[in-house]
C-alpha cells in the first residue's frame, strides 16, 4: 500500500485515564503524501458513538514525504460508564486510503478491594475486631459487596486429616515404608480409643470437609485455581483426604501394619539397622528415626509390636560406642547430634534391655558429656532430645535446667490465655538458621520434640499447649514438609499434653451487637461461616467479635469485600503479611544504571521510553505455602518480559504469570521475613493513568492477606 494506518494502542484502559493514541501514518510511495487521519470510538457493545471521549479534533492532517513515517496524536479521556470500545482509524490521501478497527477494552475505575483479618482465639477467650474502613464508609463512595466471617471451633481435627498423606508411597524409601506403619498404627489406636473420630468421620464423607484447602473459598480468593500452578497439588490432597476411610478400616489397617513389619524385617541390614533405600548401608538418622518412633507409639498407647525395634539395639549399643571413641580423641568432647538422637531413641527401651558393659559405659559416658555441654548444642532438637534422656535417666535436674533455657529463649512462652496479640502465633523460637533439609534442625520435627520434652520433663500444660498452637499454625497456612514431619506432628499432637478433640461447643460469632447462628457446622473441625451482602452490611457491622467458650484452640477469620475507586484504596497490612508497592524509573548515570523513586524531585516527569522498575516488598512473620502477588499494572506501559515462566533468585523460587492487565507470582513456599521481588515496565503512551495496588494473599488460608496502596503514574 502506498498509504499505512497503525493505531498504536495499549492492551487495555481504565476509566479516569487520560491518555495519548499515536497513529502511525506512513508514506510508502515514491511520492510525497498529504491527507488526514480520522480517529472514531463507539461502544462496542451498542454501537453508540464515543467520540466525544477524544479530546481536541477527529481529524488531523499529515503531510509525509517520499517513504516517511510520523505519528499522528489523539487524547483519549476515558470517562466513567465506558464499556468496551471499538476504535476505527483512517486514513486518506488522495486516491490512497487505509484503515484499521479493532475492539479495546476499559476497565472500570471501581475495583473490588478485599480486606480480611485473621483470627486466633485460646479458649476460654474472645477476639474482637474493627474493620476501620468500614465503620467509617458511611457518605463515602465504597460500597460494600460482603461481609465474611469463617470460624474453625477445633483446627485439631485437621491433624486427623493429615493421617492419609503417610499412607502414600511416593517412594521405596525405608522411611516411607515406617510412616505407613505409624499412621495406621496411630489411626487404629484412635479409632479403637475414641469412638468421635469414626464417628466424624461418616460425617465427612461426600464433604467439602475432605476438600484440599486450595480448591475452596474461590469467591475470597478472586483468582481460579486453574490459574495457578497448583491444580496438581489440590487433585492430589482432596485424593489423600477422601482416603482417611481407610485408616479407620480395623481389618485393613492390622493387614497394612503387619506388612510393613515383615517389610522393614526384610529390608534390616546386617548390622540390625536400617539403610535410606532397599540395598543401601545402614543409614543413622533413618534407623534412629524408626527405633524412636516405635518408642513414641508406645508412650502414645498405641498396640504395638516393638520387636523390631528391640532387635536394633545392638546396632544402636554399638553406635553409641563409635560416637564415643570418637569424641575422646579431642580434649573437650561435645555430642554430635546424631549421639544425642542415639541416647534419646535408646532410653525408650532401657528398660527393656539394659545396656551392658561397653555400651553401658558409653551411655553413661554420653549422658554426663550432655550435662556439661548441652548449651554447646547447636540444634534445639538435640537439646530437647537430651533433656528427655537425662530424665528418663534419673537426672531431672540437668533435664529441667534445660527445658528452662529452651523457655527463656522461646518467644511468647509466658503469654497467658486472653493476653494474646492479635498475630500471636503460639511458643516458638527464632532460629539463627532455620534447616528444612536438615533433620537436626527440621522446624516441625524439632517442635515435635518441644512437646515431648515440656511434656514429659516440666509438665508444663501451659507450654505444651502453646507449643502446639505454633504447630497447628504451620499447618493452617501451609501443609507439614514430607511424611517424617507430618508423622512427628501428629504423633506430638494428638499423644501429647491436653486432649485437643474434646472441645464440641462452636465459637460464638457476634456482627454488629448480634448473635449470628450458623447454618451449617463441620463435623469435628466446627467451621462454619456467615455471610452478608450489599445492602445487608452497615458501618455497625465493622465490629465482630469471636468467643471460644471452653478450653483449646480456635481460628478463624473476617473478610471483607467493596467496590472503590482504584486511585483511593489505601495499604492495608498486618504484622502476619504485607506488601509494599514502589515504582522506580532507571536512570543511566556515569557510574551505571541507577533506580530513582518515581515520587523523587528528580523524576518528576516520566517519560516515553523510560523502564519503569516495579519494586513489591513482602513482609510476613511466618512461613507460608501457596501466596498468590497480583500487581495491577498502568494501563500507559508494556511488560518488558512478556514470558511467563519461572523465575529464580536467591534460593527461591517462583511462577510468573503476565497478564494483560496485571503481573501474578505464584509461590510455593515463601519463609518468614522480607522478600523484594521486581519487575519491568515501559512507559509506552503519554498520559496519566493509576498502576493499581498489588496484593497478596494465602490461597492455603485466604484470611491472610494484605494489598499496597494505589499508585499514580504520568508520563510526558
Amino acid at each position: 500500500k502506498d498509504l499505512m494506518v497503525e493505531p498504536l494502542v495499549p492492551r487495555f484502559l481504565r476509566e479516569g485515564d487520560v491518555v495519548q493514541l499515536p497513529v502511525k501514518v506512513s508514506n510508502t510511495s515514491t511520492g510525497r503524501l498529504s491527507g488526514s487521519v480520522r480517529l472514531e470510538l463507539a461502544d462496542a457493545r451498542t454501537n453508540d458513538d464515543r467520540s466525544g471521549l477524544i479530546s481536541g479534533p477527529r481529524e488531523q492532517p499529515f503531510d509525509l514525504a517520499a517513504g516517511e513515517s510520523k505519528p499522528v496524536v489523539f487524547t483519549v479521556k476515558v470517562a466513567d460508564g465506558t464499556d468496551v470500545l471499538r476504535y476505527l482509524a483512517t486514513g486518506t490521501a488522495g486516491k490512497a486510503s487505509d484503515g484499521e478497527e479493532a475492539l479495546l477494552a476499559v476497565l472500570p475505575r471501581r475495583v473490588l478491594v478485599t480486606e480480611t483479618v485473621p483470627v486466633t482465639i485460646r479458649g476460654p477467650g474472645e477476639r474482637k475486631v474493627k474493620l476501620e474502613r468500614l465503620a467509617a464508609s458511611k457518605g463515602t463512595a465504597i460500597e460494600s459487596q460482603s461481609l465474611v466471617v469463617q470460624a474453625a471451633s477445633n483446627p485439631a481435627w485437621y491433624a486427623v486429616l493429615a493421617l492419609p498423606c503417610l499412607m502414600e508411597e511416593a517412594d521405596e524409601s525405608t522411611e516411607t515404608l515406617f510412616t505407613r506403619l505409624y499412621a495406621n498404627s496411630l489411626a487404629r489406636h484412635l479409632a479403637t480409643s475414641d469412638p468421635r473420630i469414626a464417628r466424624v468421620f461418616e460425617q465427612w464423607k461426600g464433604t467439602a470437609a475432605l476438600e484440599s484447602p486450595l480448591e475452596k473459598n474461590t469467591d475470597l480468593v478472586k483468582t481460579l485455581l486453574a490459574e495457578t500452578p497448583w491444580v496438581r497439588d489440590a487433585v492430589d490432597e482432596k485424593e489423600a483426604r477422601a482416603r482417611i476411610g481407610l485408616l479407620f478400616d480395623a481389618t485393613r489397617a492390622a493387614n497394612e501394619t503387619q506388612a510393613a513389619l515383615n517389610r522393614l524385617e526384610a529390608l534390616r541390614s546386617g548390622d540390625g539397622g536400617w539403610p535410606w533405600f532397599p540395598g543401601g548401608r545402614t543409614c543413622d538418622s533413618v534407623t534412629l528415626g524408626i527405633i524412636a518412633g516405635f518408642g513414641r507409639l508406645r508412650v502414645a498407647g498405641v498396640d504395638i509390636d516393638v520387636q523390631p525395634a528391640l532387635r536394633a539395639i545392638p546396632w544402636l549399643d554399638g553406635r553409641l560406642v563409635e560416637e564415643r571413641r570418637w569424641a575422646e580423641k579431642v580434649k573437650e568432647p561435645v555430642l554430635t547430634p546424631i549421639g544425642v538422637y542415639a541416647l534419646y531413641a535408646r532410653s525408650f527401651f532401657s528398660k527393656d534391655v539394659p545396656p551392658q558393659g561397653e555400651a553401658a559405659a558409653a551411655v553413661e559416658w554420653g549422658l554426663g558429656v550432655g550435662r556439661k555441654t548441652w548449651m554447646k548444642l547447636d540444634a534445639r532438637r538435640s537439646q530437647g532430645q537430651l533433656a528427655i534422656a537425662l530424665k528418663r535417666s534419673g537426672d531431672r535436674d540437668t533435664a529441667l535446667s534445660i527445658v528452662d533455657s529452651l523457655k527463656q529463649r522461646a518467644v511468647d512462652a509466658d503469654v497467658k490465655p486472653g493476653a494474646e496479640r492479635e498475630s500471636w502465633q503460639g511458643m516458638w523460637w527464632r532460629d539463627r538458621h532455620p534447616c528444612w533439609w536438615s533433620w537436626a534442625s527440621a522446624p516441625i520435627e524439632t517442635q515435635a520434640i518441644m512437646i515431648e520434652a515440656f511434656d514429659e520433663v516440666a509438665g508444663d500444660a501451659d507450654s505444651v499447649e502453646a507449643l502446639k498452637v505454633w504447630l497447628l499454625s504451620q499447618k493452617r497456612t501451609s501443609r507439614w514438609p514430607g511424611n517424617r514431619a507430618t508423622a512427628d506432628a501428629v504423633g506430638a499432637l494428638l499423644g501429647r499434653g491436653g486432649d485437643l478433640l474434646a472441645a464440641q461447643q462452636p465459637v460464638a460469632v457476634t456482627v454488629g451487637g448480634e448473635r449470628v447462628q450458623p447454618e451449617k457446622i463441620e463435623a469435628g473441625t466446627g467451621f462454619f461461616e456467615t455471610r452478608l451482602v450489599r445492602r445487608e452490611i452497615t458501618p455497625a457491622m465493622a465490629a465482630v467479635t469471636l468467643e471460644k467458650p471452653e478450653a483449646g484452640l480456635a481460628w478463624g477469620g473476617v473478610h471483607w469485600q467493596y467496590l472503590d475507586d482504584i486511585a483511593n484504596v489505601p495499604a492495608v497490612g498486618r504484622e502476619e503479611l504485607a506488601v509494599e508497592k514502589k515504582l522506580f524509573v532507571k536512570r543511566f548515570t556515569k557510574a551505571g544504571p541507577e533506580l530513582v523513586p518515581a515520587k523523587d524531585a528528580q523524576a518528576t516527569t516520566v517519560e516515553l521510553g523510560d523502564e519503569l522498575v516495579v519494586r513489591l516488598v513482602v513482609t510476613s512473620d511466618r512461613d507460608y505455602e501457596f501466596l498468590e502477588l497480583a500487581d495491577h499494572r498502568p494501563s500507559l506501559s508494556e511488560p518488558v518480559d512478556v514470558l511467563s515462566g519461572w523465575r529464580f533468585a536467591d534460593g527461591a523460587g517462583w511462577y510468573v504469570a503476565v497478564r494483560d492487565t496485571s503481573t501474578q507470582m505464584f509461590f510455593e513456599r515463601l519463609p518468614r521475613g522480607t522478600h523484594v521481588f521486581e519487575y519491568s515496565l515501559r512507559a509506552a503512551h503519554r498520559g496519566t493513568a493509576s498502576s493499581g495496588f498489588a496484593t497478596i494473599r494465602s490461597r492455603y488460608a485466604p484470611e491472610f492477606s494484605a494489598h499496597s496502596a494505589s499508585v499514580a503514574v504520568e508520563v510526558r
